[in-house]
């Protein structure tokens, strides 16, 4: 209490020193990943202040008109291209997050209170909210475990699963560096209790699956998944459902209409932005990030830093879990130390099986940004010396600060595209208003016509 609020002004310049500082720095959570310029372009314009509920096309059913004339970038290019990547016959775009499509999952298909569900155990990478938040929809949450943190005793959860026979086994594996056997465990559970659902939130594989590096779960015979699309899915912080099942399809669609209202319809037209570059990048991509995974987890071992899980090759996807205290460095002391070197990590607990603390990384950021072969030897050379101190951390982040920032993926940042020209324009005229004219208090000078303004809005764009 008692502190000054922030003016606009003050909002302007941590907006901008964020940005000076995330340009040159490098994020390596492995729960977050950027997108293109374009991608994000729907959440500067009118369409962010919209509601849309008619995907039908009804004419009669135009009750909130405001983004009528947008109906065709969720219906004709979100929702297709999900399915088309996804391999679904029915796709969802309303959940709002991993935690939301969870929810919608859960009420949809959990069945009614009392039901029992199966999750996966927190120490085989069961998420920390999967039993919490079934309980309060009135479930009962049975968990699956398994011999060590990467992979399930498929006998002992047959002899549940025909014991229980739960509603649903949804799959939260959220901690993980190799993914369960979905084949094995759809296989268990259909002759356990064929009438019990799978569902398998893929929050942080959907990149990997869509890129067509892990198997699809629908090819592997679960009944659907879904989840959060920012970690190695390059788009907006959203969620998503796929299944190939219309009773499933039907079932979420129907829950869907009372637990959630607006579903941020600039974030779905995003999302179908991403989807478009993706489909054009995304198998090469995904491929980059297993590969830089593994490599970049053999470049840490050879420099001395404990990488766990390295009898099976670190990873088997976009995470490395580090035990720098293992090398005399708290996960604290080395999180804080690489972040004064300009690289940005997770510090935690809660990591299956591991006391204490860890340092959780991910490659997909900067496999999306193009970081690759010479340059990840020298990010790990950087790595390895901010987590001892061994050089001053202002030298670090300035070598840090040098590696390529390319644009390989999405559409490239070139400020002579018409394109990219076009969405200057329009960032252009969404912050200086109808008009052309500069809102007031913005402390700006008329502006003119947006179009003047796209020379002053080139991105920095630097090539390695």
């Amino acid at each position: 209490m008692g502190e000054r609020v922030l003016g606009l002004t003050d909002v302007l310049r941590l907006l901008a020193e964020h940005e000076r500082a995330a340009d040159r720095a490098l994020a390596m959570v492995p729960s977050e990943t950027a997108m293109s310029g374009i991608a994000k372009l729907p959440l500067l314009l009118d369409a962010y202040h919209r509601y849309f509920f008619n995907e039908g096309g009804d004419p009669e059913s135009w009750h909130f008109r405001g983004g009528q004339d947008l109906r065709e970038l969720e219906m004709g290019l979100t929702v297709p291209l999900l399915a088309e990547l996804g391999r679904a016959e029915r796709v969802s775009v309303r959940p709002l997050s991993g935690l939301g499509a969870m929810t919608l999952v859960l009420a949809s298909l959990g069945g009614p209170p009392g039901s029992d569900v199966m999750t996966l155990s927190p120490d085989v990478g069961g998420h920390y909210a999967t039993r919490r938040l079934a309980t309060r929809l009135g479930l009962r949450v049975h968990e699956l475990g398994g011999p060590d943190p990467h992979g399930l005793d498929l006998d002992r959860a047959h002899e549940r699963v025909a014991a229980v026979r739960p509603t649903l086994v949804y799959v939260d594996q959220s901690h993980c560096l190799f993914p369960v056997d979905v084949a094995g465990l759809v296989e268990t559970v259909r002759r356990a209790s064929p009438r019990t659902r799978v569902h398998v939130d893929t929050s942080q594989w959907l990149g990997l699956i869509l890129g067509g590096v892990f198997a699809n779960p629908l090819d592997l015979g679960a009944d659907s998944f879904g989840g959060s699309t920012h970690k190695t899915f390059p788009g907006p912080q959203k969620g998503v459902f796929l299944t190939r099942d219309p009773r499933v399809a039907d079932q979420v669609e129907e829950t869907q209409e009372y637990l959630i209202s607006s579903h941020h319809f600039a974030a779905t037209i995003s999302l179908g932005i991403a989807l478009l570059e993706f489909r054009e990048f995304g198998a090469g991509y995904a491929r980059a990030v297993v590969d830089n995974t593994r490599r970049f987890g053999a470049l840490l071992a050879e420099r001395g830093i404990t990488v766990m899980a390295a009898d099976r090759g670190f990873s088997a996807g976009h995470q490395l879990w580090l035990d720098t205290g293992a090398d005399g460095v708290a996960p604290r002391t080395a999180s804080d130390r690489l972040f004064r070197a300009g690289i940005r990590v997770n510090f935690m607990a809660g990591l299956p099986r591991v006391a204490g603390q860890a340092v959780r990384i991910g490659l997909n950021e900067p496999t999306y940004r193009g970081l690759t072969g010479a340059e990840l030897v020298d990010l790990a050379d950087i790595f390895a010396a901010a987590v001892r101190a061994a050089e001053p951390p202002e030298k670090l982040a300035a070598r840090v600060a040098r590696l390529p920032r390319r644009a390989p993926h999405g559409v490239a940042a070139d400020p002579e595209s018409p394109l990219v020209q076009r969405a200057l324009a329009l960032c252009a005229a969404a912050l200086v208003g109808p008009g052309g004219e500069a809102p007031a208090g913005l402390g700006l000078a008329s502006a003119g016509h947006p179009a003047a303004w796209s020379k002053s809005f080139r991105p920095a764009h630097r090539e390695g």
